[in-house]
């Protein structure tokens, strides 16, 4: 590894000079002509509107939650080139890169290739996978120029979006057609990321209705194996998508729909017959389309209605399994305003889901063919307890499903806002997480040994078995506090205290000798007998030290302990030491005139402890240059500090290990 020495004393003088360099060059910024400020004052971000806490638009400074908005700018200027990498601008989110096409992203612990605590929604549209539970990130393949803010909710979002909204939501919010009229042209290459263009064309059909369309490619070449040599993460994506907009007299109609194609390598460890570990290079293939119509009522005082429906359907093939699946979601959501103090917000959610599996020797399923279905209602009463002062939500969701029954998942939040500085939050809730496909009827086949230790022990298969996995439960205590010092300044801490019940787990049984292939069979039953114990703070400063120059900081603190039921043969538990400690970021935006701008990011994350992952110190460059008005040319280094390091490990799926490479991109974005 050649990282060890992430946190020396001379990788923390190279990012301090590095912050100086940027500290002293304000000055010619000051003097040139033309100065161009940032996008938005701090009192605006402020009153940046967010929708994922409530299913309604709330002003950031008044949301009672966790929540943390990365705008459109904030993505450019972070030059990260893809959805996991601009996910590291929040705090509390944990993202680790297990390659350049596979990542580890969670809110608040418990990290997986697929975390089973986080739910994503694209426009209030889940992306959550009912298969492995979690998110094919190498496959939402959304153009980050499309996306007008990323709003990150830390903490239970279940009594409004439903199970797996554990630990935290994700909502990918794209702008309307009405903001991106002409056309947009993006090109990119460099080291890593080998080739990007995104083509996107906007018009009105008529005054009150827009449309744009859009396509995009990209080509990320591989890393490097940790023990040395190429690695097999390469990763190449197609994707096309259109959005409609329309302002009736009566309300909003939204159409928009998209299909893609993703293409990502991988190296791993598969079990082979008769029993043997195999290395098995493969290429992952993941296509599919959706759609999705929504009409909202215009608002009115009284009463406002919406109704969404989408259709997606999608292929995964992978040497593990091949899957085809159709969702069908329908929600229906009404606004009631009661008096002056009131606000009440209720709906209905329904999603049938079709699947089709293909087993292999590595993950096997008992019913090849299954149809699951799930629905809900839910209420958000929202009252004004005092006038700017005190103001109480109280929500609720009953939702069923085919695995588990009925679910009951409440909330409370109590929100109190002294003056126009402060405003302290406190939220308490239940959350659920359903078990995945695989959970409720596959087997897993992790490990053989062909051999046999010593030599005239019989050859053994490990397997991990699943039947009758119920529900995971947290009960989750959130407390909050937002100061805007000055005009310039301000500061969100959150702290949380969490308690999670049946997690999953798994027991040994007595091995069996299979015949007449004569070979041992190690089964782990999985069940829900383990727990665990989390507490953490996260804290954000944002300043404003100029109105050219823009400060961000933030640090997040976690202390999970994860404990295995003391049951005969269960084996460790698999939420434990997933997620660092310590995460630390801090992000210096300057315009150095009108025409230049310069961004430094550095990111420091304490070891993980599962896989063996030392801490690492990351820091990326973007230099910027607008000649005209419509028209920029950017220079991007990514993970400066080292040629490579590694950041993650695989559980299930056992890919062999990958370094993140040292890389560097040139990009152009030419409006027209």
């Amino acid at each position: 590894m050649k990282n060890d020495m992430s946190l020396s004393p001379k990788r923390i003088i190279t990012v301090l000079i590095s912050i100086v360099l940027e500290a002293a060059s304000v000055h010619w910024a000051h003097a040139a002509s033309g100065l161009e400020t940032l996008d938005l004052s701090l009192e605006e971000l402020m009153q940046v509107v967010v929708t994922s806490v409530t299913m309604k638009e709330q002003a950031l400074s008044k949301t009672a939650a966790a929540a943390f908005v990365i705008q459109a700018e904030d993505i450019r200027r972070s030059g990260a080139s893809n959805i996991p990498e601009a996910l590291r601008l929040a705090p509390g989110v944990q993202v680790s890169a297990l390659g350049n096409n596979k990542w580890a992203v969670s809110i608040r612990g418990q990290a997986d290739r697929y975390s089973n605590k986080l739910l994503v929604l694209v426009d209030g549209r889940s992306v959550y996978t009912p298969l492995f539970s979690g998110v094919q990130w190498e496959a939402l393949d959304i153009p980050l120029e499309n996306i007008t803010r990323i709003e990150v909710i830390r903490g239970p979002g279940a009594a409004v979006w439903g199970a797996n909204a554990v630990n935290g939501v994700i909502n990918i919010i794209t702008s309307s057609p009405f903001n991106n009229l002409g056309g947009k042209v993006a090109v990119a290459a460099g080291s890593e990321l080998h080739g990007y263009a995104l083509a996107r064309y906007g018009w009105n059909l008529d005054p009150d209705t827009a449309v744009q369309i859009h396509a995009k490619a990209h080509d990320y070449g591989p890393s490097q194996l940790v023990a040395g040599g190429k690695g097999a993460d390469d990763w190449r994506n197609q994707s096309a998508g259109f959005k409609l907009e329309s302002l009736k007299e009566a309300g909003t109609l939204q159409l928009q729909g998209g299909i893609y194609r993703s293409r990502a390598g991988d190296e791993l460890t598969m079990i082979s017959a008769p029993p043997a570990n195999t290395l098995v290079r493969d290429t992952q293939e993941i296509s599919g389309s959706h759609l999705m119509a929504r009409w909202e009522d215009k608002a009115g005082a009284a009463r406002q209605d919406s109704f969404q429906a989408s259709l997606d359907q999608s292929d995964f093939k992978h040497v593990i399994l091949t899957e085809q699946r159709l969702n069908l979601n329908l929600q229906y959501k009404q606004r009631l305003g009661l008096g002056e103090r009131q606000d009440l917000i209720w709906g209905l959610d329904y999603r049938l889901s079709n699947d089709r599996i293909d087993s292999s020797s590595t993950i096997t399923v008992d019913d090849r063919k299954r149809t699951t279905a799930q629905y809900s209602i839910f209420l958000q009463d929202e009252i004004t307890l005092k006038p700017d002062v005190w103001r109480l939500s109280l929500g609720t969701r009953l939702e069923h499903n085919n695995y588990i029954g009925i679910v009951f998942q409440p909330n409370l939040r109590l929100m109190w806002t002294p003056d126009m500085q402060n405003s302290v939050w406190l939220s308490l809730a239940r959350a659920v997480r359903t078990p995945s496909r695989i959970e409720r009827g596959g087997a897993a086949n992790l490990q053989a040994n062909p051999v046999g230790v010593p030599p005239f022990v019989p050859p053994f298969v490990v397997q991990l078995a699943s039947n009758q996995l119920q529900e995971e439960q947290l009960d989750a205590l959130d407390l909050g506090w937002r100061f805007q010092i000055n005009p310039t300044t301000s500061v969100d801490l959150a702290a949380f205290l969490y308690r999670y019940d049946q997690l999953r787990g798994a027991a040994a049984t007595a091995p069996t000798l299979i015949l007449p292939a004569g070979y041992l069979l190690f089964q782990a039953r999985e069940n829900n007998a383990n727990s665990a114990l989390a507490h953490g703070l996260e804290a954000t400063i944002d300043w404003r030290a100029r109105s050219d120059w823009r400060l961000q900081a933030n640090y997040s603190w976690l202390n999970l302990t994860a404990y295995t039921a003391a049951l005969p043969g269960q084996t460790p538990n698999d939420y434990a030491n997933t997620s660092p400690t310590h995460q630390f970021s801090l992000r210096s935006s300057l315009d150095l005139s009108s025409k230049v701008r310069w961004d430094a990011w550095v990111r420091v994350v304490s070891q993980i402890k599962r896989y063996d992952i030392p801490a690492y110190t990351t820091m990326d460059m973007r230099l910027a240059w607008q000649p005209v008005k419509n028209f920029e040319v950017s220079l991007i280094g990514q993970n400066l500090l080292d040629s490579a390091h590694p950041e993650f490990g695989s559980q299930f799926i056992l890919s062999t290990p990958i370094e993140v490479q040292r890389s560097f991109y040139v990009k152009a974005d030419w409006k027209f």
